[in-house]
């Protein structure tokens, strides 16, 4: 009798041990394989009330959108690089709402212009995550994919080229470790399911990490203003005859909204989207907020030359 009453409760436990291990794995390949999902975003008219200079409203794209100030060109960039990659980056309609992640807008008429980007239904895509959206995308569209690779904020590489062999990162706080936890997988719902999972992870930190503080008068497309709190990329360069150099700047931030070129203003009759090579080696940049200055001027990796 002792001894059915022992051999029940051993395959009781063990039954217990083999159900919470099971829940364990599954709880553990929840985690270690986020699903991204775009939101349905809202497109709507701002009615802008003051004009921005150098836009050409029938554009669709940033080099079309926005032109050169007086007296300036764009600078050559070479076929297939990063910066032809965003000035031919379509663009939502001139004089559009800024879309957020959740469905809503926000009413930033001083907008010059916004990228026809997605977001994730869960607003994970915010400062840092847009810049890193821009960079892997580039990479991923013209079959970059060894350079597909970010470190999370506590210095741990995500790598896409594991991830798609099946490879995936599991966190448990500060720390992160890589583990087989798929099967392989190229497609682009897998990329965008990476993404997400670098988005969770890294942010202003991890950039810094990953660049280095350059002067100002070496910034070039694709190189970023970044500190603790925000970051924004530059995104276009234009120069003048005698070497005058001016730039776009764009952003995202909290919430989540699609990536869109900032303006500088003084008076509503003077309103730019080309921040001059002068004002950004001020020892401020008012113009960007967020307590950026010239000691925040980065060149992510290798940068894009």
């Amino acid at each position: 009798m002792m001894e059915r009453a022992k051999k029940r409760r051993y395959r009781t436990d063990i039954l217990i041990i083999m159900v919470l291990l099971a829940a364990v794995l599954v709880l553990v390949y929840i985690r270690t394989n986020p699903k991204w999902k775009a939101a349905k975003l809202t497109i709507e008219p701002a009615n802008r009330f003051f004009e921005i200079q150098c836009i050409e409203p029938e554009g669709m794209t940033l080099e079309t959108r926005i032109l050169p100030p007086e007296g300036f060109s764009r600078v050559p960039v070479e076929n297939g690089s990063f910066g032809e990659y965003l000035r031919k980056y379509p663009l939502l309609p001139d004089d559009t709402k800024l879309p957020v992640f959740d469905g809503t807008t926000i009413n930033n008429t001083d907008i010059a212009a916004i990228f026809d980007i997605s977001l994730g239904d869960e607003g994970y895509q915010q400062c840092a995550d847009s810049v890193i959206r821009l960079y892997s995308d580039y990479f991923y569209e013209t079959g970059q994919y060894d350079r597909i690779s970010f470190l999370f904020s506590n210095g741990d590489e995500c790598n896409y080229d594991r991830w798609r062999k099946g490879r995936r990162m599991l966190v448990f706080a500060d720390h992160s470790f890589e583990i087989p936890a798929a099967l392989p997988d190229d497609s682009e719902q897998q990329y965008r399911n990476y993404l997400k999972e670098v988005m969770r992870y890294a942010g202003t930190l991890s950039l810094q990490k990953e660049s280095e503080v350059i002067p100002p008068e070496e910034l070039h497309i694709g190189d970023i203003i970044c500190n603790d709190t925000h970051v924004v990329m530059i995104v276009d360069e234009a120069v003048n005859d005698k070497g005058e150099r001016c730039y776009l700047i764009g952003q995202s931030f909290i919430p989540a909204v699609c990536f869109h070129i900032l303006t500088w203003t003084e008076g509503k009759n003077n309103v730019s989207p080309w921040f001059t090579q002068e004002q950004l080696s001020q020892d401020n940049i008012p113009a960007l907020g967020y307590g950026l200055n010239t000691q925040n001027i980065r060149r992510w990796k290798d940068g894009f030359q």
